[in-house]
């Protein structure tokens, strides 16, 4: 196909592009109404050694990750459950409900939870869990024989980030995207599937031949109007 047999499908089936992408846009729209909102809050808690030296340091920035695993322990997160009767299980709030993001570099651990339908319990779950990382840190600094400690501290409490899911207008945007690359797809098929000659440019393109003149195709039944000749 040349240039302008593109441009001529284009002209012809426009309809069909625009129509699959309305719908797919659509159905994005009711898809992403449908799903259940999923709510984010974010609780920030300072990590910091008992001393200022280097090697502590080091080694306070090593120990985040186990600061986290101890606070998203099984256990751990059974009795944050039961503490705010939340009837969740641990398995549950791992599967993308609450996670933890150190940042060594700032000294900052990061508690987040992502909850559906609730931002309140989500603020609440985001400060119990990281209340209770304290909680656990002071008791393995307690019975901790070295001097060298790491202190877990509340810096900000749990607020409300926003809506994680459903993104209707990036859900929208993509469905429509992809409608009207489906339309299109769907346009040139139509268009091959069709055989017949429609204008003269049709019938030069397809008969290679030049076309003179055409015979109008009118309605026989209005006044004034020529009919068909058999």
């Amino acid at each position: 196909m040349q240039l302008g047999d593109y441009i001529t499908v284009l002209r012809r089936r426009w309809w069909v592009i625009l129509l699959v992408g309305a719908v797919a846009a659509v159905a994005a729209y009711a898809f992403s109404k449908l799903q259940e909102p999923v709510f984010r809050a974010e609780a920030v808690y300072e990590v910091r050694p008992s001393r200022p030296d280097a090697a502590l340091t080091a080694f306070m920035q090593t120990s985040m990750n186990n600061i986290r695993d101890s606070a998203l322990a099984r256990p751990q997160l059974e009795r944050v459950s039961q503490q705010l009767q939340l009837d969740r299980s641990a398995d549950w709030l791992l599967a993308d409900v609450v996670s933890m993001q150190a940042l060594p570099a700032e000294w900052k651990m990061i508690v987040r939870v992502d909850y559906p339908n609730q931002p309140d319990v989500a603020q609440r779950l985001a400060d119990a869990v990281g209340e209770n990382m304290v909680g656990i840190q002071i008791t393995k600094n307690a019975q901790s024989q070295s001097s060298d400690r790491v202190f877990v501290n509340a810096l900000e409490p749990a607020r409300y980030v926003g809506l994680v899911s459903p993104n209707t207008r990036i859900n929208v945007a993509a469905g429509l995207l992809l409608g009207l690359v489906a339309g299109l797809l769907l346009a040139f098929v139509l268009e091959a599937l069709d055989n017949t000659l429609k204008t003269a440019q049709d019938v030069e393109r397809f008969l290679g031949l030049t076309t003179v003149g055409a015979i109008p195709l009118v309605g026989a039944d209005k006044p004034g109007t020529l009919r068909r000749a058999a």
